[in-house]
């Protein structure tokens, strides 16, 4: 197995890990949009809320496929395109419980947005001193991702819009609004 991210300091902690508990797994420091292996060497490949970070999808699908075995599928999670788009914002009634979400945006697909963010369970106290992460959005339609899959030579096998439990919801209010509507999309695709 092979773990490839472009951060350093995640890159440092996983050796750290395989060397007190070794299970096999060779951590390279590298980015996703320069897949740098040799033609059909992997079984599978996963991306766990990274693709929608990268700069030219499109190119980062195709080398997807390149290094893909004939069989071997891509299993990928992205934060849904029509559900979280550039502009979003949860509605709430009277008791302050989200009931809706509003959504613009959809279909601009311009990289020049930077997302800034702290983790919503950060506490309140402690979120004044902290610098939010900065991450460039390169948002794309829905119809634009099954393009780029379709176009890489990838065949979508399923997809998947995970939502809380409703004794979920109710036990982690972080998590109530997908009921609401799907914060994440999961697919998988093939090569075949």
């Amino acid at each position: 197995m092979t773990g490839l991210d472009i951060a350093p300091t995640f890159i440092r902690y996983a050796r750290e890990t395989e060397m007190q508990a070794p299970l096999g797994i060779d951590y390279i420091l590298g980015d996703g949009q320069c897949i740098d292996f040799p033609e059909a060497n992997f079984d599978f490949i996963t991306a766990f809320m990274s693709m929608m970070d990268m700069a030219d999808q499109r190119q980062v699908l195709k080398g997807i496929h390149y290094v893909l075995k004939p069989g071997g599928f891509l299993q990928f999670s992205i934060l849904h395109p029509c559900f979280m788009p550039p502009t979003r914002r949860n509605i709430r009634n009277e008791a302050g419980e989200r009931v809706a979400v509003e959504i613009a945006d959809y279909f601009d697909e311009s990289d020049s947005r930077i997302e800034r963010w702290i983790f919503s369970s950060i506490p309140q106290t402690e979120r004044a001193m902290l610098t939010p992460f900065a991450i460039p959005r390169f948002h794309r339609t829905l119809s634009t991702w099954v393009s780029m899959i379709v176009g890489a030579g990838l065949t979508i096998e399923a997809f998947g819009e995970p939502t809380a439990a409703p004794e979920l919801a109710r036990a982690e209010p972080v998590v109530a609004d997908t009921r609401i509507a799907p914060i994440f999309l999961h697919i998988r695709a093939r090569k075949l």
